[in-house]
């Protein structure tokens, strides 16, 4: 059985050209934020909604410059600083979570976000390393390390959520 990073490597290597790399990941994006969209629209905790239109709206920022680059050939002018110290921290109020607790489904997404986010992160970083252009490259890595932060985001929330679940 290959692991996600080797299935990543795998899957970079046989790309074609910028336009399939560009194509690819724009079908990535799409489904990350249909993702993140279909999961808030089905919680009931008011911060785990937030926290996944958060993520579908960072995707939808993706998807933007993806396509951008698509159709004028040129790389976006974008900030390449990843934004820090967003907060999401959820609030453990009885009342607004089934029972008094976190579900194992609940947690279940956010370990499928997590994994979704360390694997584009991975694409992305393979992206880079196989660029030719430096631009290319420095795009392929700002793209990286948006998903990284978007993994740090989901892993200090689960940490939250776990830390919650022990002290009770």
């Amino acid at each position: 059985m290959k692991s996600a990073y080797q299935n990543v490597i795998e899957e970079v290597k046989n790309l074609k050209g910028i336009e399939e790399t560009i194509a690819l990941a724009i079908e990535r994006e799409i489904e990350a934020k249909d993702f993140y969209m279909q999961q808030a629209a089905l919680m009931e905790n008011p911060k785990f909604k937030e926290l996944y239109e958060h993520l579908a709206g960072e995707e939808v920022k993706h998807l933007s410059y993806l396509e951008e680059y698509r159709d004028k050939k040129e790389l976006p002018a974008i900030s390449t600083e990843v934004p820090s110290g967003q907060s999401f921290s959820p609030e453990f109020d009885p009342a607004r979570t089934k029972g008094g607790e976190i579900t194992l489904g609940d947690a279940g997404i956010l370990l499928a976000a997590m994994r979704h986010e360390r694997k584009s992160e991975d694409f992305y970083s393979e992206l880079a390393k196989r660029a030719e252009d430096e631009n290319q490259r420095n795009f392929f890595q700002m793209l990286s390390r948006y998903e990284r932060g978007h993994y740090e985001i989901i892993d200090n929330y689960l940490e939250d959520v776990t830390q919650f679940r022990m002290q009770t």
